[in-house]
């Protein structure tokens, strides 16, 4: 009965697995499984980066990025012109981006006291590229990342998730600036 229910966890697993390639430096997961029939079984993650449509060329979609960056509170530690890549990717932070909760943008899952990115100690790795579309304007994609860990226990850091908010805000910023 137990093989049975472990066989049904795993083709779950596998069923909700994406179809598509992983890169290379994609982080894996390593499960063991313990009981009858266990073992380990890998899980591997890729984070794909969220892109968005502006109407703007892509020259003038650079030039504002830095400031977008700048008013959401990101410091910028990746400016590279050449791949027009801008963002950051060692940003540790506890509670809040700016004046904004953490748990707006990821999730960290939570507990009876709260949202754990609101209390945990957060890894952040913002990054967003600029590129042409098939008219000419720009594509914004930006990867967001994050790994958080409690603050009071000797615990690993363990995988959040984007929720899309500050994707969407960075889109959004990037639009705003340019409409003045």
């Amino acid at each position: 009965m137990r093989r049975i229910g472990m066989l049904s966890m795993m083709v779950v697993l596998f069923a909700c697995a994406s179809s598509g390639a992983v890169p290379r430096s994609a982080p894996t997961e390593t499960l063991r499984v313990a009981g009858a029939g266990g073992g380990a079984l890998t899980l591997t993650s890729s984070s794909q980066a969220n892109a968005t449509s502006v109407p703007f060329p892509v020259e003038q979609v650079w030039r504002v990025l830095p400031a977008v960056y700048d008013s959401l509170e990101i410091p910028i530690t990746t400016l590279d012109g050449a791949k027009r890549l801008v963002g950051n990717s060692g940003l540790t932070l506890r509670r809040q981006l700016g004046k904004v909760s953490l748990s707006r943008y990821i999730n960290c899952g939570s507990t009876q006291i709260g949202e754990n990115a609101d209390s945990y100690e957060v890894h952040l790795t913002v990054m967003t590229t600029v590129q042409p579309d098939e008219s000419g304007l720009a594509t914004v994609a930006t990867t967001f990342e994050a790994m958080a860990k409690p603050i009071t226990f000797a615990q690993n850091f363990s995988r959040c998730t984007s929720k899309g908010v500050l994707e969407k805000r960075i889109a959004d910023a990037i639009e705003l600036r340019l409409q003045r």
